[in-house]
């Protein structure tokens, strides 16, 4: 009993220890208020010299210097983004540096692809804040990953089209190819075996001028001397001939996009700082704008909706771009660095400092815009990243498309400068010429393709560039809007897709090879067919049976009647005016023939009383003067016979 109660008592001295901690610790620490660190401080207030959105967005290094710095105590734990390269990543592999001109640019212009990502920045636990927030860093790297996949299909996009209105820069390395090759075929190929063929077509001549057949004997030279003079010409400048359709197609393109593309930023003459105001003119070529306005509108806002929660706030358009020249290199500075690794440092350093200032003022005005900003809203992140994806293979399906086809088109040419003597050896034979017309017929829906899809390009960035700009629409309705315009792009000019059958790949009768074509033209000069057929009275006649019969060629040729024979047995009863059938027979007794079953029809020729003469020329009768059994008989040609 003795234990109980002092294990009781015991209990008890605890509780009341607790009670009397509890109640004075507050006060305790209460009286202290210097030694005990705040929970959160309250936001400073801002500045109110501060620069409006206006200025923001024209010189943002300038509005940077009003901001507030921040105190080293606090940027001990604070870890800034490490800027990255214009050419670094996925996207980065697409990335070729412009050519630098005066005048407005872009942000692909400077920047490339570098900076499209998310990062992580001043989360609880200060600089244990990687232990601590790990779930937060996965998330923001599954949405890095979704951001580099969008990167590399509109920095596919971008490179295609680059290279597609300037083919110039796709196809210097294939001018070596295409001179050795075509002068090497030419030589080894053509001037050899091309004796060989012009022997045949010799042959040939010898053979047609025996049938008479003039017209195809002047074809078949002709076109044996055609051939000799393309293939000759494309030999003798086989890079300028291949050069000649881009020059052509190029200069009409470029007039094209001029007028259609992206359209140009117009710096006004009183605005420009230059004494010279065509200094200020936008002089980028159409494929540098049209990269500019696909990065800036698919790229660089969904950034912004990842880093500051919305691409239209005011808060995104006034420190956006200070952020984001804080996360990348341009180009003029990743030279710099490369061409002096001590300036590095150097510049990693201002641009750390820069980005801090700026998310020390976003904290103070905005801090919604801030947690995003540090990263601790990551799903949202995730999804800005799916969206960004949406958005990349919406625009890159029709203008990948009209790209690759743009290019192909530019291609061929060079395949067909090389493949001319190729074809051109056995092409110079007509029947077997039918090599060089289907290569003339790639060649023309080449032409073709390159026209129509590199205008409907032009015409579709110009649409994507009006929606992106009218900040009426949502952003949900822009990426349907550009997906339909793509596809209604594609459906319009689907029906000349095709490269090589736009100018009449195949025969209007079947046959596309060149001997179905040698066959059937030679299989027209074989002597006609003789066939077996029983007559009415039992006996066996020999018919000719001309298979192929030109259109030329009437059935009703009166040389083939059988009234024209002397045999009176085989010449029908005639009628008479009354329309009474008159005998067969010669003189009033001979015995009555029996009565011939023909058909009665109106008479609308009678011959002549006058005696027959031999005329020098032949009477065109129709069909109705046959009677109703007599077989038509086809005409045979001359040289058939």
């Amino acid at each position: 009993m003795a234990r109980t109660a002092n294990r009781c008592t015991a209990l008890l001295l605890a509780v009341l220890i607790a009670a009397v901690a509890s109640i004075s610790w507050p006060m305790i620490g209460a009286t202290t208020p210097a030694q005990a660190a705040p929970v959160a401080q309250l936001p400073a207030q801002a500045p109110s010299n501060l620069c409006p959105v206006e200025a923001w967005q024209a010189d943002y290094r300038a509005c940077i210097e009003r901001l507030q710095g921040v105190s080293a105590a606090r940027a001990q734990c604070l870890k800034p983004p490490t800027p990255s390269a214009p050419d670094s990543g996925f996207g980065g592999w697409f990335a070729t540096q412009p050519e630098q001109t005066d005048g407005p640019v872009g942000l692909y212009s400077d920047y490339g692809y570098a900076g499209y990502r998310f990062p992580t920045y001043d989360l609880d636990g200060g600089c244990a804040s990687s232990v601590v927030n790990a779930d937060v860093g996965a998330f923001t790297g599954v949405a890095n990953f979704e951001m580099m996949v969008a990167t590399a299909i509109i920095g596919a996009a971008n490179a295609i089209r680059e290279r597609a209105w300037d083919p110039g820069t796709m196809y210097a390395w294939a001018d070596p190819l295409v001179e050795q090759a075509t002068t090497a075929i030419y030589e080894e190929v053509f001037t050899v075996f091309g004796l060989i063929t012009l022997c045949v077509v010799g042959l040939y001549l010898i053979w047609r001028s025996r049938q008479s057949d003039m017209s195809n004997m002047i074809t078949t030279a002709g076109w044996a001397v055609l051939i000799m003079v393309v293939v000759t010409a494309i030999a003798a400048w086989p890079v300028r001939s291949a050069n000649l359709a881009d020059g052509a197609l190029t200069s009409t393109l470029g007039v094209v996009h001029e007028a259609v593309g992206p359209r140009a930023v117009e710096v006004p003459a009183e605005e420009c700082p230059d004494e010279d105001p065509q200094r200020c003119a936008d002089q980028r070529p159409p494929a540098v704008r049209a990269s500019d306005t696909t990065t800036s509108s698919m790229l660089y806002r969904n950034w912004l909706r990842g880093v500051l929660g919305s691409s239209d706030s005011e808060t995104a358009q006034k420190y956006g771009l200070a952020l984001y020249d804080a996360q990348a290199f341009t180009w003029i500075e990743i030279e710099a660095m490369r061409a002096d690794p001590a300036q590095r440092e150097a510049i990693i350093a201002q641009k750390n400092q820069q980005w801090m200032v700026v998310a020390e003022q976003i904290r103070t005005e905005d801090p919604e815009a801030y947690e995003h900003l540090q990263g601790i809203r990551e799903m949202d992140r995730v999804g800005t990243g799916l969206i960004a994806i949406f958005a990349a293979v919406m625009f890159a399906m029709f203008d990948l498309a009209a790209s690759l086809l743009v290019l192909l088109g530019f291609l061929l040419f060079r395949w067909v400068v090389v493949a001319a003597p190729i074809l051109g050896t056995i092409g110079l034979l007509r029947p077997a010429g039918a090599g060089m017309r289907r290569l003339g017929n790639a060649v023309v829906a080449a032409i073709f393709n390159i026209a129509i899809f590199g205008t409907g390009a032009a015409v579709y960035l110009f649409a994507v560039d009006l929606i992106m700009s009218t900040p009426t629409l949502p952003g949900w309705l822009q990426v349907v809007l550009i997906w339909l315009c793509g596809m209604v792009g594609w459906l319009l000019l689907r029906p000349y897709r095709r490269i090589t059958d736009l100018g009449g790949g195949r025969d209007a009768r079947g046959g596309s090879s060149w001997h179905i074509r040698y066959f059937r033209e030679t299989r027209e000069t074989r002597e006609p067919e003789q066939v077996m057929v029983k007559s009415k009275d039992g006996q066996r006649d020999t018919v000719v049976k001309q298979t192929s019969v030109r259109p030329e060629a009437r059935l009703e040729d009166p040389s083939s009647d059988r009234r024209s024979t002397g045999d009176p047995a085989t010449q029908p009863a005639k009628e008479r005016p009354d329309g009474r059938e008159s005998g067969s027979g010669s003189g009033s007794g001979s015995a009555p023939s029996a009565p011939s079953r023909t058909t009665r029809r109106t008479p609308d020729w009678t011959p002549s009383d006058l005696p027959a003469e031999s005329p020098q020329y032949a009477v065109y009768r129709p069909s109705g003067s046959r009677t109703a059994d007599e077989a038509p008989t086809p005409r045979i040609r001359t040289e058939a016979r």
